[in-house]
């Protein structure tokens, strides 16, 4: 049979006739397409791509044809060759650090292309405070860190994004805990007792009222840090511990932006201790106490309670933001809100955080320019006061209540407290579950910017700043944790600070070679603070939680106020010839009301120098270097980090019954008045080396530094004969030195495959130089009960956070004069044969030789992988957590610690631990719980998807899967060597304590998916 494929009947195909022509239309049109291009005939185009400027060549530079992905990169010599099939394709030329080329073929076979410099390279702006600098102008050692370093990571905080990102900054977390405390320092501690936190700038407002962690770190568009006196001195007083210079996002002129980034993460304790089951406690028990205590250990057994597994959960943790950016050449906007929700990985523990920033931008006219940033934020914490100390911490009674001990004596009751008193500590399920403790905290910040351009070279800005806190907290403490005094309290307080900036700047090239500019600046800032409390015990109900405190039985309330100012002079003088002689010299003068006469002025001179050896001939000729800056600064900073009137003689509140039955208030002679006394100072000294290799596509830094404090601000005891009481007076010196290494690299750079990396490494040095006389300072100590003396000193000749113990020297193997075989072995540093507090000696400090960090990023088409580690090296922890469940003391009798039932017996005599039913106690302030802190930690790897844009026509969306924490090396026992439960502002230490670990809240491990959509 004939058929004709133009007289398909509906019948045989069951389409219609318009369609089938269609079809065939189109099917005939496409073979013609393919044999046409078939037809087509390659053609070869070679050249040479080179530096516009040095007519250098560029080894590794891009070129594709414009509208496919067809492409090729230069060789060792900037030579290429592409094929093409079209004489009118356009070819596209690109290379790291230069403007993109565009050429059309227009039957050209050789195309050489010399690339410009990009503008934003060669003139790329620092905010260095109080105004801008060109990078290559820099003579001071400041390190930027941009977000595209963590922009697929599921950060939260500020804090999390600079952590092993920059040299000189280390960051530890120090608590897990939904907004646990994070502790922050720039090249090392200077203070003994004051704080050595770095002074916070946002848009020009110093934080003081406000802290890092309020900010909304997705609204952050660079973040810079000055580290030497030459970039700090300029903040004069406050500059010491170093600044960070926080700049936001603003709009962009005719480009509107709509952003929304969300991730959910899940998250998990990163390890748990290996604990003994219900058989082997009970069998540890019987032998601790010499008794059957429990008569059948045997038969416990696939009985008992996991109190880990009870008390740690899996989180879920929250994160979206929305944004949208744009504007016009007059006015330009960036409005942003977020919410994230995370639950803590211990029960009933929770922070919620919300948040609004506007910035504005506007041009008034031609000379005058507004800029307005408004931030607003609340923060709800529930139960997040867990920093450890034994007090509070729900960690240390988690894993020292036996296995063999119940949850719940009876239905709906609960087991308060261990059948065989050990430990001490009440359930920690009843604890967890039962405890109320509520934070609020409502956060304010505005800076304003007016700028007048008087003429194009002379400009006046005043900057108007507040940073604004409210907070309030309640607690209740009700009859299940407190059976004989159930209690409640509330707490508020209001923090305002005002900034008033005026600035003046001159800047002006003459005659192509002198650039200089000078700087002045007069800035006043005050600080206002209020604060109540009332609290009461024996509550009488329950029932409206800690709303109505006058169910109290007994009562009290409490109420504070400060105030302090600060009035500041500036000047800054910045000259550079020829664009490689480099200078800068700045002075400042601050006056604050927290001293008293002539001391209330510290004045903090600067100077610095560099020299771009790169663009002399003599260098250039090398064909080594794209840059090389060699620099050095000298200058003073200070601390005046005291609270108002430290300096002034105060009464303190009394009792007193003069013999009868009623209390009569009264004031007793308080702390004397110390006119004397006057700021810290620290003067620094810095060299540093800058350099570029390989047409910048390889960079290093490296800064060594020495900073010496003295004028320490201490406390000293007043003997009771003259008073008693201490008061604040300058004493001592602190020494910081250190080296710091950083190395960047774009090591390919492809249209398709590109692969950046970044390595920093921090050395430094701490040593405690004078203490006005004194050899030691005891410090006090943590955990009283378990630790019965201070563990950790301040000595001449060591680092702040020197550990103080007695050696413990392992086990008797056999009887020795009064001790037994199976005893507990110590150094008798003092010689007179026993073993005590008087034998402890230096063993090793809380503060690490050196930290790093390592990050890398490859981009294959759509895909994108974040590889991220970071560690620390030299540490020491003293883990007061596993000396409580490892050896039997006063409040924990009978050890949990699965490693504790390798004890020494005859039979085992390579045993872990003496033999614990020796009636020889063991020292727990001992080396024996002296850990190595050092680690080495995947802190982030994930993985990215953009969809192709042709997909979604409106919009383009990335998706990421990332790991936090997935991995740790470390030799430490414990949940995490970087927590600590000392050296916080909220266990009311300073950084003389550090590396203790008494139930810290532990970090997290955490699973986390990520979207974001820009339209």
């Amino acid at each position: 049979m004939k058929i004709s494929l133009l007289n398909f009947s509906n019948k045989q195909t069951g389409m219609r006739p318009a369609l089938l022509h269609l079809a065939i239309a189109s099917a005939l049109a496409l073979v013609s397409h393919v044999t046409l291009a078939q037809d087509k005939a390659e053609i070869i185009i070679k050249g040479k791509i080179s530096d516009y400027a040095t007519n250098q060549s560029l080894p590794g530079a891009s070129i594709y044809i414009e509208g496919t992905s067809n492409g090729a990169t230069t060789d060792a010599n900037g030579d290429y060759s592409i094929v093409i099939t079209d004489p009118n394709a356009t070819l596209v030329f690109s290379f790291v650090g230069y403007d993109t080329e565009k050429r059309q073929v227009g039957g050209q076979t050789t195309i050489d292309v010399a690339l410009i410099p990009s503008l934003e390279m060669l003139t790329q702006i620092v905010v260095t405070g109080y105004g801008e600098q060109k990078k290559t102008d820099i003579t001071g050692s400041v390190s930027s860190l941009s977000p595209t370093t963590y922009k697929d990571q599921p950060v939260v905080t500020t804090s999390e994004a600079l952590q092993g990102r920059i040299a000189g900054v280390s960051v530890q977390n120090v608590s897990g805990a939904p907004g646990g405390e994070v502790k922050i320092r720039v090249r090392g501690m200077n203070s003994i007792n004051s704080s050595n936190d770095p002074l916070y700038v946002v848009d020009g407002v110093a934080l003081f009222s406000a802290g890092l962690g309020d900010i909304n770190v997705n609204d952050i568009e660079s973040i810079e840090v000055l580290k030497d006196a030459s970039a700090t001195s300029i903040y004069g007083s406050r500059g010491s511990n170093g600044v960070v210079l926080i700049t936001t996002k603003k709009g962009k002129a005719d480009h509107t932006k709509v952003e929304y980034n969300s991730f959910v993460s899940f998250n998990t304790v990163r390890k748990k201790y290996d604990l003994l089951d219900a058989v082997g406690y009970a069998k540890l028990a019987n032998h601790i106490a010499g008794s059957d205590i429990y008569p059948d250990p045997d038969a416990l057994a696939g009985t008992g309670t996991d109190w880990q597994d009870v008390i740690f959960r899996t989180s879920v943790t929250q994160s979206h933001q929305l944004s949208a950016s744009g504007g016009t050449e007059k006015t330009r906007y960036y409005i942003s809100g977020y919410y994230v929700n995370q639950p803590g990985i211990i029960i009933n523990t929770n922070q919620k955080k919300y948040a609004l920033r506007s910035n504005i931008d506007t041009k008034l006219s031609e000379k005058i320019n507004l800029s307005v940033g408004l931030f607003v934020s609340h923060q709800n914490s529930h139960n997040n006061t867990d920093a450890g100390d034994g007090g509070v911490s729900m960690v240390t009674p988690t894993v020292s209540w036996g296995p063999t001990e119940s949850i719940y004596s009876s239905p709906g009751v609960y087991n308060r407290t261990s059948a065989t008193g050990s430990p001490i500590s009440s359930n920690p399920y009843m604890t967890a579950k039962e405890r109320l403790n509520d934070a609020k905290s409502n956060t304010f910040l505005m800076s304003s910017t007016l700028k007048y351009d008087i003429t194009d070279w002379l400009s006046y800005d005043l900057v108007l700043g507040v940073n604004a806190n409210l907070g309030s907290s309640a607690y209740l403490t009700n009859h299940w944790i407190s059976p004989t005094n159930p209690s409640s309290g509330q707490s508020s307080s209001e923090s305002y600070t005002l900034q008033n900036s005026n600035i003046v700047t001159f800047h002006k090239m003459f005659n192509d070679i002198h650039d200089v500019k000078v700087t002045g600046v007069v800035e006043e800032t005050s600080n206002t603070y209020k604060g109540i409390s009332a609290n009461g015990g024996g509550l009488t109900s329950e029932t409206n939680g800690y709303y109505n405190l006058s169910l109290n039985k007994t009562q009290s309330i409490s109420s504070s106020y400060s105030n302090w100012g600060l009035l500041s002079y500036v000047g800054r003088l910045s000259y550079v010839l020829k664009d490689r002689y480099l200078f800068m010299a700045t002075y400042r003068i601050d006056g604050s009301s927290k001293f008293q006469g002539s001391n209330k002025w510290g004045y903090f001179p600067s100077i610095a120098a560099g020299w771009r050896l790169s663009e002399e001939s003599f260098i250039q000729d090398l064909n080594v270097f794209t840059n090389l800056k060699l620099r050095g600064s000298y200058g003073k900073t200070g601390n005046q980090a005291v609270t108002p009137y430290s300096t002034l003689g105060l009464l303190d509140k009394s009792q007193s019954s003069y013999g009868t039955t009623t209390l009569y208030p009264g004031y007793t002679v308080g702390n004397p008045s110390n006119p004397n006394l006057k700021w810290e100072t620290t003067i620094q000294t810095n060299v540093g080396l800058e350099m570029a290799f390989l047409n910048g596509k390889l960079s290093a830094t490296i800064d060594y530094y020495v900073k010496n404090t003295k004028d320490l601000l201490l406390s000293k005891p007043i003997p009771y004969y003259d008073g008693g009481g201490s008061t604040l007076v300058n004493l001592g010196k602190v020494q910081n030195r250190g080296l710091e290494v950083s190395i960047n690299g774009n090591i390919i750079e492809t249209e398709e495959l590109s692969w950046t990396t970044g390595l920093n490494v921090t050395s430094y040095k701490n040593k405690v130089v004078s203490l006005g006389g004194d050899d030691i300072i005891n410090l006090g100590y943590q955990a009283r009960g378990l630790v019965n003396t201070n563990i950790q000193v301040v000595k001449v000749g060591e680092p702040l956070g020197a550990f103080y113990l007695i050696p413990w020297q392992g086990i008797y193997q056999q009887n020795e004069g009064t001790h037994t075989a199976g005893e507990a072995k110590y150094e008798d540093v003092s010689g007179n044969g026993t073993i005590g507090s008087e034998d402890r000696k230096i063993a090793g400090t809380s503060t690490p030789k050196f930290t790093f960090g390592f990050n890398n990023n490859v981009r294959y088409k759509n895909f994108e992988l974040n590889i991220f580690i970071q560690g620390s090296e030299g540490n020491k922890v003293f883990n007061a957590t596993y000396a409580a469940i490892s050896a039997s003391n006063s409040t924990v009798k009978y050890p949990t610690l699965a490693a504790a039932a390798d004890y020494w017996t005859p039979e085992n005599t390579d045993a872990k631990f003496a033999d614990p039913a020796s009636l020889n106690k063991t020292q727990i302030e001992s080396t024996q719980f002296l850990q190595n802190g050092s680690y080495v930690r995947l802190k982030n790897i994930s993985l990215s998807y953009s969809l192709p844009k042709d997909m979604l026509k409106f919009a383009s969306l990335k998706l990421t899967v990332s790991a936090q924490n997935l991995l740790t090396i470390t030799d430490y026992i414990g949940f995490d060597p970087e927590i600590t439960s000392t050296g916080l502002s909220t266990t009311g230490t300073s950084d003389a304590y550090g590396g203790f670990d008494i139930g810290a809240y532990p970090t997290a491990k955490s699973l986390s998916v990520g979207l974001q959509a820009t339209f």
